[in-house]
């Protein structure tokens, strides 16, 4: 495969394995900016007679994580003092001076046998390397789609993990091209943090809440503003729940009527009546009610400026306020009993009657799913009355919160199914295993 460096083309032979990794670069832009969407070419390669060859059909693709930084270096490296605590040291002086750590000496005891020292650490000793959060975002989850909105935070620096995988020895990926929307920050940093409405000010210093129990929250956000930075006018908050509801607005403490406030999906939008700059800097707070349906939930936002062409700017966890003390983004939630991952789960209609009439066509299946830490595979189950599974069909990835499906009275080989009365379930590939919810249904000719 081929990756395109800033000294050229680099090429890389690979012979007999089914997943290539390339080389992990980093990247130093001209400033600090927004990033938009990721997008990639790859052309599928087939070796044909020793000569590589375009081959459209080749089961090849690409996985890519990427993180971002505000200074060169993702790490940090540390040295062992004199009194065995450890001082951050430059990366050049971690990998050319200091020396491995040697924990351990073993010497003859002169009457045959052995005995083991310990040596205390000590200066010219490395004492490991830990990852710099405060300056670099964790790796985002890996995507196998180009296009997709990664929601990186802002930074100077971008460093990308891209995995070029194949189904067959003889068959590869060309990495023809990969580039990401960029855009000017609004402000230096734009702080946020969620709490209860009804404590602000939690003992543990994170939000917990039942999960799957309609919450009123408090999320304040407070910008930090450099130089000709533009500012925004408008706020956006992923909230995880289809039944989120916008409640209020607060600007330095005196509620106001927002130009626009509103539910899209499970995200609260708020559009401000005046503009947040460097001049006019107040602290917003929003009030809003959402169901959490994970055991750890960020309530994820970013502010933007509506009509505008710039990307939006992800608000970062942190002290936005004394009056909210959680500092971060997330909120924690708790269930008496391990929740079953599949709940409440409806049906449009008691049948589903796929003859083309327009009525009862295909039947829309509502549920809920809990607690996953990240999207997982879903299927729709259907079993006859006798418990036999005549349909398993696929439908893709799917996280925790509301969810929403179709079934048009299809087995997975697309064959309708003989009229007669069903059970349906939902089933999810998780490591935690439960049974079936299932309703029945009826499909009627």
């Amino acid at each position: 495969f081929f990756f395109q460096a800033e000294d050229g083309i680099r090429d890389y032979k690979v012979t007999g394995v089914q997943t290539c990794a390339l080389p992990i670069y980093i990247l130093e832009l001209d400033g600090v900016v927004n990033f938009g969407r990721l997008y990639w070419h790859i052309t599928p390669m087939r070796m044909v007679d020793s000569v590589a060859v375009e081959a459209p059909d080749a089961n090849v693709w690409a996985e890519v994580e990427v993180r971002t930084g505000i200074d060169p270096v993702p790490d940090i490296y540390y040295e062992y003092t004199d009194m065995g605590t450890r001082v951050v040291v430059t990366q050049e002086r971690y990998q050319n001076v200091l020396k491995n750590q040697t924990s351990n000496i073993t010497n003859s005891d002169g009457l045959g046998g052995s005995v083991t020292l310990s040596v205390r650490p000590k200066p010219g000793i490395r004492a490991g390397i830990e990852s710099d959060t405060e300056n670099w975002t964790f790796w985002s989850f890996p995507t196998t789609e180009s296009g997709n909105l990664l929601n990186l935070n802002r930074g100077s620096y971008l460093q990308l993990k891209v995995i070029l995988h194949s189904e067959r020895f003889d068959e590869f990926a060309r990495l023809d091209s990969l580039w990401i929307e960029t855009s000017p920050i609004l402000a230096t940093r734009v702080i946020g943090e969620v709490a209860r409405l009804d404590e602000p000010n939690p003992i543990r210093g994170v939000a917990e809440v039942n999960m799957g129990e309609q919450t009123d929250f408090l999320y304040e956000i407070k910008a930090q503003f450099g130089l000709g930075e533009p500012g925004f006018d408008a706020l956006r908050i992923n909230t995880g729940s289809e039944k989120a509801e916008f409640k209020g607005l607060t600007v330095d403490g005196v509620a106001v009527d927002p130009i626009r406030a509103e539910r899209d999906g499970s995200t609260i939008v708020v559009e401000l009546a005046d503009r947040v700059t460097r001049t006019r800097n107040p602290n917003i707070q929003v009030h809003f009610a959402a169901e959490v349906f994970d055991f750890a939930r960020t309530f994820t936002g970013e502010v933007y400026n509506v009509g505008s062409a710039d990307l939006p700017q992800p608000v970062e966890g942190g002290d936005a306020s004394e009056e909210v003390s959680t500092n971060g983004l997330r909120v924690l939630a708790s269930s008496d009993e391990a929740p079953d991952l599949v709940q409440n789960l409806t049906f449009s209609s008691g049948v589903v009657t796929p003859n083309g009439d327009g009525i009862n066509d295909e039947l829309s299946i509502s549920y809920s799913l809990y607690g996953l830490p990240q999207g997982v595979p879903v299927q729709i189950h259907i079993f006859s009355l006798d418990g036999r599974r005549v349909a398993s069909i696929e439908k893709g990835i799917q996280g925790s919160g509301p969810q929403e499906l179709n079934w048009d009275g299809r087995d997975d080989s697309g064959r309708s199914l003989p009229p007669g009365m069903y059970l349906l379930g939902i089933g999810i590939d998780s490591e935690k295993q439960n049974d079936l919810q299932m309703r029945p249904v009826g499909v009627v000719y």
